[in-house]
This record gives C-alpha cells, sequence and structure tokens, in this order.
C-alpha cells in the first residue's frame, strides 16, 4: 500500500490514521520542546546553584506553574510570600482558577509526582489533535500537527493552566456546533462546558461575546430558515430546534462559574474585585488610554533600535507581536479583496473573540501576558488554521510564485518563528535582568 494514501483516510468514516500518526508527531514534538526548555532554565538555575537543577522548568520555573503545584499540594492556604502592599506583585493563592490545581492534585494521587501539572498539560495538549479535526474537518495528518508550532505556543508546553484552557475551550466549541443535530442535548452540555472554561481560567471572559454574537446569528438563520406556520418569529427565536441556544448556555455558564468564584472568595481575599485585572502585575499603561499604550512599546521599539535591549523590552516587544498579530488575524479576508482570490471566510463570532481578549487588556491596563493568552485562545488557533491551510473543501494553492501561495507560507512561517520568540520570555533571560 502506498504510504501516502495510508496516512489520508478516504473521504468517509473518521480519520482514524491521520489523527494518530498526529498524536504521535505531536507527542515527540512536545517531548523535544519540553526538553529544550527544561534545559534552557537548568543552564541558568546551575548558575546560582547546582541543587536547582532537580526542579525541571516546565513543572516548577517557567510563569506560574509553582504556584500551581503549591496549591495542588497544599490547597488555597491565602499564604503570602511578601509582607510589602498586598496586590502589587504578590498575588493571594485564590487569583489562580480551581479547576487546573484539582485536576492536577489529582494526577498527584494517582501517582503523577512533583512533576504533575506538566503531565496534565501534556494530556491536553494531546486531546487537542481531535478537538482540532472536529473543528476544521481536517483529515491531513500534517495540517493537525500544526499544533505543535502554535504561534507563542511555547506557553503551552509549560505546566500551568493555559493548555488545560484551550483543550475546554475547543472542546466548548466543538459542543455548540452540535446544536444544529441535537439542539437540547448540546445545550445542556454547552451549559456544563461553559461552566469548566470558566473555571479553568478568568480567560473565558473573553470568549462570552463571541459566543453571544454566534447565538444570535444562529438564531436569525434558524427564524429565517424555518417556516413559520402562524408563529411569530420571537416564538420560534424560542424554540427548542434553536442552535444558537448551545453558545449561549455556553456563554452562561462561564458567566456564572466565574461570578461563583468570584463569591465564594470575597470573604477571604481583600479587595478580590482586583483579580478581575490580575492584580499580580502594576498597570503597565493608563486603562483604555490609547496614548499611555502607545508610548509603553515606542519605548521598547526606542531601546531595541539603540541595541539596548534587555528582557523587560524583549517581554514588550514579543507582546507588540502578539497583539499585531491577534489584530492581523481579526482582520484577515475582510473586504475588499484581490480578484479571482478564494474567500476563506473568518467567522463574525472569531474576529469578536480574538477582539475581546485584546479590549480586555486594553481596558485592564497590562499587556502583561498577553502572547499567552493569544496562544491560548481557540478562536485565535482556528483563524491562523484556516488561514494557513483552508478548509478541507478549498485547501487553496501553495506555490510561492502565487500572491496566495506567498502570504499562505508567510503564515505558516509565522508559527515557528513566534515560538521561538515566545521560547526567550520563558524566564531564563538569555538577554539578562
Amino acid at each position: 500500500m502506498n504510504a501516502r494514501r495510508w496516512l489520508v483516510d478516504p473521504p468517509s468514516g473518521y480519520p482514524w490514521r491521520a489523527v494518530l500518526v498526529a498524536l504521535v508527531v505531536v507527542w515527540a514534538v512536545l517531548f523535544a520542546g519540553t526538553l529544550a526548555i527544561d534545559a534552557a532554565w537548568e543552564w541558568r538555575t546551575t548558575q546560582e546553584d547546582p541543587r536547582y537543577a532537580r526542579f525541571p522548568g516546565t513543572c516548577y520555573w517557567s510563569g506560574d506553574a509553582r504556584n500551581y503545584m503549591r496549591i495542588a499540594i497544599n490547597g488555597y492556604t491565602d499564604y503570602t510570600p511578601w509582607l510589602g502592599p498586598f496586590h502589587f506583585t504578590s498575588l493571594n493563592d485564590r487569583s489562580w482558577w480551581p479547576l487546573f490545581p484539582n485536576a492536577v492534585d489529582l494526577a498527584i494521587r494517582l501517582g503523577g509526582g512533583m512533576c504533575a501539572s506538566r503531565t496534565v498539560n501534556g494530556i491536553a495538549f494531546l486531546a487537542l489533535v481531535p478537538l482540532l479535526q472536529g473543528l476544521t474537518g481536517e483529515r491531513r495528518w500534517w495540517r493537525l500537527v500544526a499544533l505543535a508550532a502554535l504561534p507563542f505556543g511555547a506557553w503551552l508546553y509549560v505546566g500551568e493552566a493555559d493548555t488545560f484552557f484551550l483543550a475546554l475551550s475547543a472542546a466548548l466549541m466543538w459542543t455548540c456546533r452540535q446544536g444544529a443535530r441535537w439542539p437540547v442535548r448540546a445545550g445542556l452540555a454547552a451549559l456544563v462546558g461553559g461552566a469548566l472554561v470558566g473555571l479553568a481560567k478568568p480567560n473565558g471572559l473573553a470568549l462570552i461575546p463571541a459566543l453571544v454574537v454566534w447565538a444570535a446569528v444562529l438564531a436569525i438563520r434558524h427564524v429565517r430558515v424555518v417556516p413559520g406556520v402562524g408563529q411569530p418569529r420571537w416564538r420560534r427565536a424560542l424554540d427548542n430546534a434553536n442552535p444558537g441556544w448551545a453558545p449561549l448556555l455556553g456563554a452562561l455558564g462561564i458567566a456564572l462559574a466565574n461570578a461563583w468564584w468570584l463569591y465564594q472568595t470575597s470573604g477571604s481575599y481583600p479587595f478580590y474585585v482586583l483579580m478581575m485585572q490580575r492584580a499580580l502585575w502594576w498597570r503597565e499603561f493608563d486603562p483604555g488610554d490609547a496614548a499611555s499604550f502607545a508610548r509603553v512599546f515606542r519605548g521598547a521599539v526606542a531601546y531595541a533600535r539603540a541595541g539596548l535591549i534587555n528582557m523587560n523590552e524583549l517581554q514588550r516587544l514579543v507582546e507588540l507581536a502578539a497583539i499585531a498579530f491577534a489584530l492581523a488575524l481579526s482582520a484577515a479576508r475582510l473586504p475588499p479583496r484581490w480578484a479571482g482570490s478564494r474567500a476563506d471566510a473568518i467567522p463574525l463570532h472569531w474576529r469578536i473573540g480574538i477582539l475581546s481578549m485584546l479590549l480586555l487588556m486594553f481596558l485592564s491596563g497590562q499587556s502583561h501576558s498577553i502572547e499567552r493568552y493569544t496562544a491560548s485562545n481557540v478562536f485565535v488557533v482556528l483563524a491562523w488554521h484556516r488561514l494557513v491551510f483552508g478548509t478541507p473543501e478549498g485547501p487553496g494553492a501553495w506555490r510561492v510564485t502565487t500572491f496566495p501561495g506567498l502570504i499562505r507560507w508567510t503564515w505558516l512561517g509565522l508559527g515557528p518563528a513566534l515560538w521561538a520568540l515566545s521560547f526567550l520570555l520563558l524566564g531564563w533571560r538569555p538577554l539578562g535582568s
């Protein structure tokens, strides 16, 4: 049997072979990337004390991994390691949403050990392969392997909640799509899925506007398609067959879960409302002020041009790259288009989901970690994958001598390039402090 034919399933049936091959390749790349991140951290920490090498970077040093592990082991102790002003650089334990540390706690009880957060993260990462296949309908393994090189995706290799959140978000999107076939069951499942997304990370709040817009679009289509026999339109919009119920109930689940977590922490967490703005970090610019926002990044560009770049300015430049990347995705494929060009439509709710993430950043006054939020935003992943690979019905041309082919190769190349850029921000300070 021809090897290429074996790797691509026939048109009908589930593409088991493509998904299994993609799983193996993604696991191999995830394993290699994890080793690279751990090696970079070991190089740095052993300069201070060789004993630090006992703690791998991906499950202790990078980002918030140590906080999740501490909560998983000890529970929410409300312990703060710093006696300075509250909410300036040290967050209370309850600023980390509860679902991921509880999943890590379960993994520890099952024998996961000190790197249980990385184990949960890896399972979520591999789960993204069949989820992406379900969302895109892709049947070619190498187009699913693109998950391993998602733009800014180096953060997804770390034992934090970002990959976990992305997998739950993708599962919620898939569940909402089932509303066309099983509206009632899909709606109830979406309500539960939305609650899980809401308990995973506060980033879920940025998904609510997209889900509401998606629900409205589906409801309008339903009203127009379903014939009304002496029945007003508003009545048809409220019937059980409306597929818009699923995304709407998913948005409700996210809202209720976040409201519950904020409410139940209000008795022990002073100024708990500040958690909505990630009170760990100081305001990097005045919330909602475009001039203040631009000044932050203009300074980073000026430092870089003068050859004075350091880790702080590198972080600003990566954040700027993430913002530009997300804006480009949200504006992609909008008219006017080149004459005769292929129109791979980016759905309106995808654009709203990307812009909501950026708006939340802009109104909070904090661009900190926007590259992580970009990598873990399901609408960013879906829009990027569609621009690169198109759809199964219209995969598009790859000839680099054509303008569409050149653009497609550029989008594809952005994946590993931005992955490497975020790799520099994982905390090992290649440019010094």
